[in-house]
Parts: C-alpha cells; structure tokens; sequence
C-alpha cells in the first residue's frame, strides 16, 4: 500500500527489504522458520519464472545467492524482534 509496484526483476533486489521490514513486523505469524519456508516459495515462484523465460538464469541465480547469504540475518532479525533474543545493540526500525 505505501510503495509502488516493482517488477519481478525489483523483487529480487528488494527480498532483503520484504524479509527484514514487512514480513518481520506487519505478518503476526513471522518467525524464524517461517522465514525459511517463505522464502523457499519465493525462489520455487522465480524459479518458475526462469523456467518459462520471464527472468534470465543470472536473476533466478542472484535471487539463490541473496536467499543464502541473508537467511541467517534475516531469521535473527525477526527472533529479535519477536523476543526470542535479547540484542542490546538492536535498534528497531520506525514502525510505519
């Protein structure tokens, strides 16, 4: 509601963003295997994507390396943010 509408190829870029601020704060049922399942169906979705040609191998493989490097973050973020770890260093992002 408060963002334009992106392309498949501007999802990619913007997963982190999704994983990190929307799905953690707005979706009650956000937790840290939540997360990883979610995003298992995102990359199944863009994999289909690749497979019927709408996005190239390159996109469907950036998508797979940013699943990989940031699950872990992602998943810490939401169990901090859940209260299921305490983080002194946290600082929450302004709720929108």
């Amino acid at each position: 509601i408060y963002r334009e509408l992106e392309d498949v190829i501007q999802g990619i870029t913007s997963i982190g963003m999704f994983f990190t601020y929307f799905y953690t704060r707005k979706c009650m049922w956000s937790t840290p295997a939540n997360i990883k399942t979610t995003a298992a169906s995102i990359k199944r979705f863009y994999k289909y994507l690749y497979e019927v040609n709408v996005i190239q191998k390159d996109d469907y493989q950036l998508l797979c390396n940013i699943i990989k490097t940031d699950m872990e973050s992602w998943q810490y973020e939401c169990a901090v943010f859940n209260g299921d770890i305490e983080d002194e260093s946290y600082e929450e992002l302004p709720f929108y």
